[in-house]
């Protein structure tokens, strides 16, 4: 499955990201938000999707009017096996 990272802009609180990422609807079928890395000093947010094309999981952010900066299309590298995995 293709693999996203999408940045996201927003100055919180640790408790306001705990009570939005408690309260974000489900994701459409297909689609898995795998995890956030978070800045709060700067308040950027690092989200990991995974998602059979961009444009879907761009769709759902404009829905649920969920400000992004950019979507990037990713692969991850393994370290320790020292490959890129799909």
């Amino acid at each position: 499955m293709p693999k996203y990272i999408a940045v996201h802009t927003m100055p919180m609180t640790e408790e306001q990201a705990m009570a939005m990422f408690e309260n974000m609807p489900a994701t459409p079928k297909g689609v898995s938000w795998k995890q956030t890395y978070c800045d709060f000093k700067d308040g950027k947010f690092f989200c990991e999707w995974e998602a059979p094309n961009q444009e879907i999981i761009e769709q759902g952010f404009k829905a649920q009017q969920l400000p992004y900066d950019v979507v990037y299309p990713v692969k991850i590298f393994n370290v320790a096996k020292k490959k890129f995995e799909d």
